[in-house]
C-alpha cells in the first residue's frame, strides 16, 4: 500500500513537472520563431543595405567619370591628367552642351529612388503619421479657404443685389 502511495507521488510529482517544461517549451519555440523573423528581416535590411552601396558606388564612378568628362571640355585638365590651358568656355566647347550624361542622371534617379523606397519601407508607421500630420494641416486650411471662397463669392452677390435694388430706387415708376 505505501509503495502504491509512494509511486502516485512520484508519477503526480512527475506530471507537475511535465506541464511546467511543456510550458517552457511552448515559451521558448515562440522565443526561437520571433529571433528567426527578426533575422530573416535584418537579412534583407543588409542585402538592400549592399544594393545600395553597390549602386552609390557605380553612381559615384560614373559621376567622376562625367566630372573629369567635363574638366576636359572646359580646359581645366587634358587627357593625361596635367593641367592645360585655360579657355573662355564659350569659345571651347562649341555646340556642346555641358549636361550630364543620361547614364550619369538615369543611375543617380534610380539611386534616389531606391533610398526613398528603404527609408519608406523601414518605417511605416511613421510614414503613416506623416500622412495623418499633413491630413489634419491640411484640413483647416481647406476650411479657410472655402470660408473665403463663400465670402467672397457672397460678397459679390450681396454687391449685384444691392447694386439692382439701388437701381430699381432710382428707375421712376411709370403709372398707367
Amino acid at each position: 500500500m505505501r509503495y502504491i502511495a509512494e509511486l502516485e507521488r512520484k508519477v503526480q510529482t512527475l506530471q507537475t513537472e511535465a506541464t511546467s517544461l511543456s510550458a517552457q517549451l511552448t515559451i521558448l519555440q515562440r522565443d526561437t520563431n520571433s529571433l528567426a523573423a527578426e533575422n530573416s528581416e535584418l537579412k534583407l535590411r543588409l542585402q538592400s543595405m549592399e544594393q545600395q552601396v553597390h549602386l552609390q558606388d557605380a553612381l559615384n564612378d560614373t559621376l567622376k567619370e562625367e566630372i573629369h568628362h567635363l574638366k576636359i571640355l572646359t580646359g581645366q585638365t587634358n587627357l593625361n591628367g596635367g593641367p592645360m590651358m585655360k579657355f573662355p568656355s564659350s569659345s571651347y566647347r562649341g555646340s556642346q552642351p555641358l549636361y550630364p550624361s543620361n547614364q550619369a542622371m538615369q543611375t543617380l534617379l534610380t539611386a534616389q529612388q531606391l533610398q526613398q523606397l528603404q527609408i519608406h519601407s523601414q518605417n511605416p508607421q511613421h510614414q503613416l503619421h506623416q500622412l495623418q500630420q499633413h491630413a489634419q494641416q491640411e484640413q483647416p486650411q481647406q476650411q479657410q479657404q472655402l470660408t473665403e471662397d463663400l465670402k467672397i463669392s457672397g460678397g459679390s452677390m450681396l454687391a449685384s443685389s444691392q447694386k439692382e435694388n439701388a437701381s430699381d430706387l432710382r428707375t421712376p415708376v411709370s403709372k398707367d
